[in-house]
């Protein structure tokens, strides 16, 4: 069961337009006006007036119908996030690998589990045994990537509007399958987990898709290494108690055992 539709993406809030466009043009240099408004979902105006605020912070220069990314400018447009999936892969890749190999292990044969995107969650991927027959319910491309090698993998994969950045595929029709849909468990990326301002990620687009799979899990699971941990990203997923369980690795701060245990969550350390 395999939906690969490509939908028009909903309008993004401001924060995350910026955002866009600078991925954009960082990775492509140039982009009309027009591609930068599908590519955010909103009206050329909107696009021109975005342009703006970037065209101030010295972040893009314009040209005839479209802009240019300024390779030489080092100001306030530089703190918007910086998360891009293959710089995120490179990072912290041993705990990774570790947590990756603590979630697997907590599979057993023909369970139906839901997959997150992230480069955390793309190692149990990567790890899952090739002889363990599995259903996963994902929606990433490179968890693809790495499911496709496991020959027992029964593979339901959501489709929608790509983001490069993480890897997602978005969509209001994929959120419907998860919601329709039950799993056993459901293995959670984040980019931050804080002790008042909760659990969060880099991206407004990702949380609904998270959300509604960890209401549709038995047992929710979430997946960070030690990085993670006081950090806070600008999309709230929820309270660390709406997990049943956290793995990460044995650089977590010991503040940060005692919150996870106050809260009523089982810890793993890889």
């Amino acid at each position: 069961m395999t939906s690969v539709r490509i939908e028009k993406p909903t309008m993004a809030k401001k924060e995350e337009r910026l955002h866009r466009i600078l991925t954009h043009l960082k990775q492509n240099n140039v982009s009309s006006i027009r591609e930068l408004s599908e590519l955010s979902g909103v009206s050329t105006m909107t696009t021109r007036r975005d342009l703006e605020e970037l065209h101030k912070q010295q972040a893009v220069k314009f040209i005839h119908g479209g802009a240019v990314y300024n390779h030489n400018h080092q100001g306030p447009a530089d703190t918007f996030p910086d998360y891009h999936f293959h710089n995120q892969e490179l990072l912290h890749k041993e705990e990774k690998q570790r947590i990756a190999q603590k979630a697997v292990a907590m599979l057993s044969p023909r369970e139906t589990f839901m997959i997150d995107s992230g480069t955390t969650v793309s190692y149990l991927a990567r790890e899952l045994p090739e002889d363990l027959p599995v259903t996963a319910i994902y929606w990433s491309l490179n968890v693809i990537s790495e499911l496709i090698k496991k020959p027992l993998c029964t593979m339901i994969s959501l489709g929608g509007v790509f983001h490069p950045e993480t890897q997602m595929f978005e969509s209001i029709q994929g959120m419907d399958l998860i919601t329709n849909t039950r799993a056993s468990k459901a293995f959670i990326s984040a980019g931050g987990v804080h002790p008042q301002l909760g659990v969060t990620c880099p991206f407004h687009y990702e949380t609904d898709t998270k959300k509604v799979a960890i209401n549709s899990s038995m047992v929710k699971v979430l997946m960070v290494d030690s990085s993670k941990f006081g950090k806070v990203c600008t999309s709230h997923i929820g309270e660390i108690s709406d997990f049943d369980l956290v793995i990460t690795d044995d650089g977590i701060p010991g503040e940060y055992r005692q919150f996870i245990a106050e809260a009523g969550v089982d810890l793993i350390v890889a």
